[in-house]
This record gives C-alpha cells, structure tokens and sequence, in this order.
C-alpha cells in the first residue's frame, strides 16, 4: 500500500483507501480561509433558528463533499441537532437521515430536512394566528415557577406578549410538528423567542441562549415578527427532499429499518467538556414542550450526560454503523478535545471494535467564535475520527 504522512495529523494515511478530497481537507482546513470562514457562508435556512453547539456549516459542506458520491449518495447524522450536516447533504441532492432526541432541535431539522410547499407554511401561519385570536391566555392561570435558568421565564416578556406565547406553546402542544409545514412556523417562532435585535420578542438578551434579560418590557405582537421571520425564510425555499427525514430517536436505541445502505454517517456528537445543550436551549426546549419535570429528568437521556459516566453509550452506535454501512462506507465523527477528555482516543477504542479506523486528526480552535457566549467549555482542539467498513 502506498502511504505518505500528513502534515496535521498523527497516523500514516494511505492514499488508496482515504478519499483524496479528505485528504484535501485535512491538509488545507478549507473551513478555515476564504468565503468558507465567513460567518454567513451556506444556504440561509442555516440560521432558521440560531442554537447552542450548532456545527460550522462550512465544516458541514466539506465532510460531505469529502466522504459522499458526486449526487444520490445516502447518509446519516445520529446526532443531527438543527441538521447541520444532513441539510448540506440534501443540498448536494443526497437523501439524508437525521436522529435527535430534543424536540426543538427535531423541529428545526425537520423544517431543513423534509419537503412541504410555501403554500402550506402559509397555512400553518393563518392557522397559528387564528388559535391565538379564539384561544387567549390569562398569564394568572399557569405557573411558570420552576422554568427559570438565566432569569424566571415570565421577566423576559411583556405580559401580554407572553400570553400569545403560551397561546402559541398550547397550540403545538396540541397539534404537534410532524408536519414538515408546521415545523417551519414553528422553527421560526423558536427564533424569535428571545435575542438582542429588533425581530425578538423578549426583552434585551441573548439570540443564541437566554441570559437575562435587560430593559423594557415591550409589548410586540407575536404574528407580526413571525409573519415578517417567515417570509424573509420562505424567499430562499430549497426543492425535493429526496426522502430526507429526522426521526425522535435516541442515536443509542434500535435505529429505524428503513436507515440502511449508508454511503457514509458523518456526525458531530455533544464535546464531553462543552455547554450543557438542554440549559443553553433552555426556552426553546420550554417552547417545544419541556416541563419543570422534564428539566429534572430528561437530561439523563442526553449522550451528554451518558458520556461523562462512561463512554460505552457508543457501543450500540458503532455496532448498528458497521450493519447498516455499505462496504466500504465511511464513518467521520467531528469531536472536542479538553484537558478533562481526549474524545477521538476514548471513541477509537469503542469504534475499531467494528470498523476500520483509517484516519484522525486535530485542529487548533483559535479560529473558532464565540458569537458572545461567555462559557463554551474547555474544548482545546477539534478532532477529526474516520472509520471504515470493510
């Protein structure tokens, strides 16, 4: 086998089994220069809801520009989040799978991932407003004591805004977001719950977690900001789906039958020393149907959580990867190191148990943002792992 050593990473890689374009991009970091490094790179439905721990779009492009066909390729994100990864791939013309067990996170995905038309967002829209016109909300009757994080959840809005808010919360209660159109007006709505610019409805904070909140209370009208949110979306509408789906699924449970004949999975998971994403999230999480009880509980279902009491939670994800992989498919997994946790080292000795491990790599996180988020973790490189079926 002929093999050179990269100039980045630590393994000798061979050039007959790598893809030359990830050869490519562990060489050049692409992600890192030109319009690929600008914060507005890619298709604007990437920010259809900003959100904690969203991966670079641009990294997104190249791993799958890198590991799929030129078109009709087939992948997999078991941990897809807003649907970084797979929405690049559907972009490409590829039919791309997504898991996620957050419902905010489900709903923003499943708005990039699954095709309805702009008629039917329309719809969803006048359906929404007339609920909140037939179905008012007295603020007295509810009690919203135990959803606090950053602040209580009532300070962050004026009154009467907040009462179309949980006319509109019931109203998804209700009806749901399995609708691909319903999951639009829905991803749109998680958007403007809270941020520092004119199209939130919250006071003064944050638009990608909700700290606490400052100035006046102003009263805004709910349908108004997402009525303008929606169109300003709907301009840059995508076309056929190619079957690309989200599904509620727990990357570690029984995947799905149909999720098979994978060119490639390509992932980012949860960094082991990273923000919390069901605290960083925590009003949209709220928003999409968490209770005080749920905030309790549900984090213990979240990789992690698991992860940080042992990493065999990926054992269930690697055995079903090497049965649902076609021959030769690839499995790249984009990971955080910290001074707690080398991720790819304790990731390798779990995955080489049924794949090939072909290739890894770090990268310095200097070039990272901060987008003004004060406590991102300790994370002191990205890591780059690559997987084989033989």
């Amino acid at each position: 086998m002929n093999t050179s050593e990269s100039n980045v990473g630590s393994l000798y890689i061979g050039t007959d089994v790598l893809p030359r374009k990830w050869i490519d991009f562990r060489q050049d970091l692409p992600h890192q220069k030109g319009d690929l490094n600008k914060r507005n790179w890619g298709h604007p439905w990437h920010s259809i809801c900003s959100y904690q721990g969203k991966l670079k779009p641009s990294i997104a492009y190249t791993l799958v520009e890198a590991l799929l066909p030129v078109t009709g390729g087939v992948m997999l994100d078991p941990f897809s989040g807003v649907g970084t990864i797979p929405f690049e791939a559907r972009l490409k013309g590829h039919q791309a799978f997504g898991f996620d067990i957050s419902p905010a996170a489900i709903a923003i995905s499943r708005s990039k991932l699954q095709a309805f038309t702009i008629d039917n967002v329309i719809d969803e829209l006048q359906r929404l407003g007339d609920w909140i016109r037939e179905n008012t909300i007295n603020i007295s009757d509810y009690d919203f004591t135990g959803i606090r994080f950053n602040g209580p959840l009532d300070e962050y809005f004026h009154p009467e805004t907040f009462a179309e808010i949980v006319s509109a919360r019931n109203y998804f209660l209700k009806y749901g977001f399995e609708n691909p159109a319903k999951a639009m007006v829905m991803s749109c709505l998680l958007h403007i719950l809270h941020g520092n610019r004119p199209y939130a409805l919250s006071r003064r904070s944050h638009p990608i977690t909700p700290f606490a909140p400052t100035g006046d209370a102003v009263r805004h009208s709910l349908m108004d900001k997402l009525e303008t949110k929606i169109h300003r979306v709907l301009k840059n509408a995508v076309g056929d789906s190619h079957q690309s789906r989200i599904y509620n699924q727990d990357a570690a449970g029984t995947w799905p039958e149909e999720v098979r004949e994978l060119d490639a999975i390509i992932t980012s998971p949860p960094f082991f020393d990273s923000t919390r994403f069901y605290s960083a999230n925590w009003m949209r999480l709220w928003f999409s149907g968490w209770d005080a009880l749920d905030f309790s509980t549900k984090p213990a279902d979240f990789v992690e959580v698991k992860q940080k009491i042992n990493f065999s939670v990926y054992e269930p994800i690697f055995r079903q990867s090497a049965a649902r992989l076609k021959d030769g498919g690839y499995f790249a997994l984009h990971l955080g190191k910290s001074l707690k946790c080398d991720m790819a080292k304790k990731i390798t000795e779990i995955g080489e148990k049924h794949l090939s491990l072909v290739d890894f790599f770090d990268e310095s996180v200097l070039h990272c943002e901060s987008h003004g988020i004060r406590d991102k973790g300790s994370v002191t490189a990205h890591q780059y792992v690559l997987f084989q079926k033989k």
